[in-house]
């Protein structure tokens, strides 16, 4: 079962950072998540947590932080979510626009505004 659920991580992991790649249609956020899921082939979010923020992009300049505990996206709460309309919330985030993040931090909850950059 570990197998199964560390690949399954792997795979989401591996879509949720290309979703966040630089795009010429998307905007460029800059961070990188690890999910959680109820089942193998689940598409309920359980959790959702920042492994990586790209020094300098929109993310580390609005706060975010490795090991955030995202609780919302867009005011979207993640536990209970279908992870594929939570990827298209990130996904739809045009340079310019505002995506807004609940995190629990250390026990307490911080509202992350990333204005995303243009794809260069």
């Amino acid at each position: 079962m570990t197998f199964s659920r560390s690949f399954k991580c792997l795979v989401l992991l591996a879509a949720a950072t290309l979703s966040l790649a630089a795009s010429a249609a998307q905007g460029r956020l800059g961070f990188s998540v690890s999910v959680e899921t109820d089942g193998l082939f689940s598409r309920t979010l359980k959790q959702v947590r920042i492994t990586a923020v790209t020094k300098g992009a929109p993310a580390e300049q609005a706060g975010l932080q490795v090991g955030d505990d995202v609780q919302a996206v867009n005011d979207t709460p993640i536990p209970g979510a279908n992870g594929s309309a939570i990827m298209d919330i990130v996904h739809g985030t045009q340079p310019g626009q505002h995506l807004r993040m609940k995190v629990l931090r250390g026990g307490a909850e911080k509202v992350i505004d990333i204005v995303a950059a243009t794809g260069d």
